[in-house]
This record gives structure tokens, sequence and C-alpha cells, in this order.
């Protein structure tokens, strides 16, 4: 019994400085605010430290970590569902009123999960005409939830609709909830942004979905035969990489990367399944497709942000019981497991995730965009353990990031396609041959931009001969230029080929002005050109302002948010398949909040730069 008693002590000292680390952030980041005070001193009484042996034994009956499931800190900040955000009030920020921060801070679930998206008005799907709304589904058997019944084209059609209203209306896309937090962290929110990391990300549940990781355990490739999962039930699990054994592909907890979009419950009350009404089952959540670039910003990119500047940029301040750094590391493991052969990438998912229409192997394809999310996010990550300083606690990590960083930048190297002028979007690898196959034929803006914001005008022109950036964006302007000027100029970009369609992206267009002022500043080109690429930014900016930045109500206040597209467009099967649509975006936004506070978040500074001072 005594040494039980010293154990658990021992436990209280041992956690107190995780507790410790959580105390910091929350009170040095919010001074006046809601907060709870976790503090141990040495000079305790009886009473108090019985009470510490208490609360030890209590939590480690319930399975929490003191150090990193402090919820009653979290609970504190949350804002009321009458929107009322006065424990999320920064301190000193010159975005403090600005109506689109408010606009992040209040399109979230009940609980506190943000939203990805704005549906308005209320009726926006019911009232979409018939031309804008799925069609031409084949009958065929039903989900599981249905009984695998038999379900008509006409009825998946509907389904298609209802299924993108729920995803939409309810869904919290962990990039877009990433960039957000960002965004919500330069201006001054830094509870705000750090909440969707510690109480949703780190513990991997949400309020009604306890298990938001693709962990199960891997019974074999379907691909490959060695599972068959026929139903569609994932009996099969998930795969990660092509190790000799199923073991070796399969990702714990800890390093199994979370769903991509995610929400508060699996089946809705009040709901009709529209592929089997005569049952009367309610429509259930079916996203569950764990992908690395939306991982690399929630999970990497994101947290190491949010985590730098709650600490001002000073390292020092920074401890390794915090937990954005351990959704950090936890992220490096995935990232191991997902390299395909020695290409130097990595897989677009998971082999046996489940992605409707596009294949069964969509865990073969290595993504392009997602190299470049997961190449900034290594980066970044990087340059903040050098900061802080430990080389010993850290050396084998670093030896890692710099060892997976090579691996993409040889791999995007290779993604150039030098007859077409642009970066190709990816390619399926095979491990049984060690090849890879490359698609030549889809154009993808964001393949281009972000590419070239990670990479620089310098590496690129370096690689491809001098002027290859700049011919790389005329490249892009001819193909999904959105409002072509007569000098040049476009007002914004598409998602692909866009000639006809004329569709614009709030998101995307603001990654290539972005990607614009990164050249603008950091690059050997002439003062003459670098002024014409930032004039060129600005006036897409100012595009985005006039056309899409709209002002809104929610929860009674009156808020602004920049829409994803200017019209409903479904976005070409072979970059995805999804709808955009003319609504209030989180992902937009923030990318307008950043841009506006000169802000890049491709860079741990934010500075428009694609380089380090190492």
């Amino acid at each position: 019994i005594f040494f039980r008693w010293i154990q658990f002590f021992s436990m209280g000292c041992m956690n107190s400085a995780r507790m410790d680390e959580r105390s910091g952030l929350l009170s040095e980041d919010n001074p006046g605010g809601r907060q709870q005070s976790y503090t141990f001193t040495r000079n305790v009484l009886t009473g108090v430290l019985a009470l510490v042996v208490s609360l030890c034994v209590f939590l480690s009956l319930a399975g929490f970590s003191v150090g990193v499931h402090v919820g009653k800190a979290f609970s504190s900040q949350t804002p009321s569902e009458d929107g009322d955000t006065s424990g999320f009030v920064p301190s000193d920020s010159p975005f403090s009123k600005d109506l689109r921060l408010q606009w992040l801070l209040k399109n979230r679930l009940p609980s506190g999960l943000p939203l990805a998206y704005q549906v308005t008005p209320d009726d926006y799907f019911e009232a979409l005409p018939d031309d804008k709304k799925p069609k031409g589904n084949k009958g065929k058997m039903g989900p599981p939830e249905c009984g695998h019944q038999y379900a008509s084209g006409e009825a998946w059609d509907k389904y298609e609709l209802q299924t993108e209203k729920m995803l939409v209306s309810t869904g919290c896309v962990i990039y877009d909830a990433a960039v957000g937090s960002i965004a919500l962290a330069v201006g001054g929110y830094h509870d705000a942004a750090g909440m969707f990391f510690w109480s949703v990300l780190e513990p991997g549940h949400t309020a009604g979905i306890m298990n938001i990781r693709g962990n199960a355990p891997c019974k074999g490739r379907e691909a490959f035969g060695e599972c068959q999962d026929p139903e569609g039930t994932g009996a099969c699990g998930l795969c990660y990489g092509d190790s000799a054994n199923k073991s070796g592909m399969t990702a714990g907890f800890k390093n199994a990367l979370t769903f991509r979009l995610i929400g508060d419950y699996w089946a809705y009350e009040g709901t009709t399944h529209e592929l089997c009404p005569n049952l009367k089952r309610n429509w259930v959540w079916v996203d569950w497709k764990p992908v690395l670039g939306d991982n690399a910003w929630a999970m990497l990119l994101g947290p190491v942000h949010t985590l730098w500047l709650r600490k001002g940029g000073n390292p020092k301040l920074i401890t390794p019981y915090a937990p954005e750094l351990k959704l950090a590391m936890d992220f490096l493991g995935a990232v191991k497991l997902l390299r395909a052969g020695d290409t130097g990438g990595m897989y677009f998912c998971p082999r046996n995730t489940y992605y409707g229409s596009v294949g069964a192997d969509i865990g073969g394809q290595i993504s392009t965009e997602n190299s470049a999310s997961t190449l900034a996010g290594l980066k970044a990550f990087r340059y903040l353990l050098l900061k802080m300083n430990k080389p010993k606690r850290y050396a084998a990590v670093l030896a890692d990031l710099n060892s997976l960083i090579e691996g993409i930048l040889k791999y995007l190297k290779a993604a150039f396609l030098p007859a077409a002028g642009h970066f190709r979007t990816g390619g399926g690898y095979d491990p049984k041959t060690g090849t890879l196959k490359w698609e030549d034929e889809v154009f993808a803006v964001d393949c281009q931009s972000w590419v070239g914001s990670v990479l620089g005008a310098d590496q690129i022109d370096t690689w491809f001969g001098k002027g290859t950036t700049l011919k790389m964006w005329e490249k892009t302007k001819s193909i999904a230029g959105y409002a072509k000027q007569s000098n040049g100029f476009v007002k914004g970009v598409g998602y692909s080929h866009n000639d006809e369609s004329q569709v614009m992206s709030g998101e995307w267009t603001y990654g290539a002005a972005n990607f614009l002022k990164i050249v603008a500043t950091d690059s050997s080109y002439s003062s003459d050109v670098k002024k014409k690429l930032m004039a060129e930014a600005e006036f897409m900016v100012k595009a985005i302002k006039d056309e899409m930045q709209k002002d809104y109500t929610l929860n009674g206040q009156k808020v602004q948010a920049i829409q994803y597209a200017n019209k409903r467009y479904l976005i070409p099967p072979e970059l995805g398949g999804w709808w955009a649509n003319p609504i209030p975006s989180r992902a937009s936004t923030s990318w307008g909040v950043l841009w506006d506070a000169n802000y890049n978040p491709l860079h741990l500074l934010g500075h428009f730069s694609s380089k380090y001072d190492m």
C-alpha cells in the first residue's frame, strides 16, 4: 500500500509539469479571460497532498493523461451556444474586430467543432435547379445501413445530394479547421486556435464519434487480392505502405491519420435515408478517408503554427510536453509508414480506403499537392525543433525529417513535366514492380501554386532553367484562368480546365496570389518582373473581395466570409469529384485573413519565402 501511495504521488509530481505546460499556455495567452489555474507548490499541506493523490488515482482510472486532457480548461474557454465569444477575446490584435474572424469563431457546432461551410440560405440545396443536382447513377445494391437492399438509379441520385448536404452542413474538414486555426492565432485568438488540436485531434474523437483516426488493423490489400470485402464494410482494414507483413502495414492509434472530414454524430435523427425510405432508417456518416494532405495541415502545419504564435515566436517557451508537438510526432510515424518505394513520395492515403467511384486502389496513388503540403509542414517542424535547441532529445527526429524532406524534393523534381511546363498531379506506384506510372493528362492549379510556394522560384529554375516558374504561371492562367484581362492578368483561377466553366475559387485564387507574392518577394527575378507579379496578385485579391467576400448573419451577429466558389461547379473526378458551392467557406475566409495579415501559412514564420535561415 505504501508503494502504491508513493507511485501515485510520483505520478502527480511528474504530471504536474505537464499541467504547468498547459496552464502556461492558457494563462499567458489570454490574460483576463476565463481560465482555470493548475499550480503545484513545494510547500504542500497534508490535505492538499491527499487531494493530489486522489486526483491522480481518479485520472488513472479514467484513462486520461493529465498533461493533455485537461478538459476543464477547454470547456471554460468554449463560447456559449448563443455566440458569446468573451472567453476568446485576444489580448492585443489589430484583427480582433475583423468580421471574418468573428465568422471563424462562430461558425461551429454546439460542441465547438469548427464547420467548413455555412449553408446559406437555409434551403440552398433544396432550391438547386435540376441541372445542378447529381444525376446519371445506376441502380445497385445499397449500403450496410440499408441491409444491402437494391436501390434504383434515381434513389442513388437523391442519396448523393442528401449526403452532400449533410456533409457540407455538419462536417469539419480538418484542413479547413487547421488553416482556420492559423488565421485565428494570427488574429490573436490563441485559445480558440488551439482548441481544435487540444480537444479534438489529439484525443482522437469528437462529441459523438469516439475514434476519428484510421487505425483499423490491416487484414490484407484488396488491390493485390490479399483480402476481399465485397460488401464494403471495411473488413480488410487500412493498410499503410508496403511492409512484408500485415502488422507492418497497421498503424496504431498513435501513428494513424485522422479522417479528412469529421462530424459529431454517426446517425442523424430526424432524417430518412434516401436509399431505403421504406425501412425508415436514418442517414449515417459515410466519409472515412484518412488523407495525407489534409493531415499535413491538421497534424503538422496547423499545430506548429499555433504553438509558435502562442509562444510569441520564442522557442525557449516551448516545452517537449506541448500537445501540438505530440500531434506532429504522431504524424511523422504515419508519414514514414506511407513511403512509396524509392520514389521519395508518400501514398495519398492507406490502401483499402473507400473513395467512391475514384477506384479501390486510391491508396496506391502519390499526390503532388499532398507532397507539397507535407513538405511545408516537415520544413516548419524541423525549423521549430532546431530552434528549441535540444539536439540530443530530437536527434533521431531531425534525422527522419531530413530524410523525408530530401525524399519529397526528389519526388517533386520528378513530377515536373518539361514538355507541358507544369507539375503533374501525381501517379500510381506499384510496389510489386517498383514502377511509378505518372498521370500526364490531368492539370490541377494547386499542383502549381502550392508546389511553387513551397519550393520557391529559385529552386524550380535551378532544376529546369531560368524563367521556368514564370512560364508555369502563364500556363496555369491559360488553362485555369478566370476573367482573363487584356493586359494578361486574370481575376482569379478555377481548379483545372476553365475556358468554358469560368469558375472562380476563393481558396485556390488566394493560393495563387500567395505563390505570386512569394516569387515577388524572394526570387532572383528583376525588380520589374517582381512588381508585375505583385500587381497581379493584388488584382486577384481585389477581385475576390469584390465578387466573393460578403456580409452574412450568424447567431444574430453581422459577420463576413468569403465563398468557396462563385457558382456551383462539379470539380473533375480525377481531382476528387466534389461539388464546389457559392457559400461561405472556412478555407477561403482563412486565407483572406492571412493575406491581409501579410502572413504565409506555408512558412512557420509567415514569411513569403520558401527558405529558412538555418
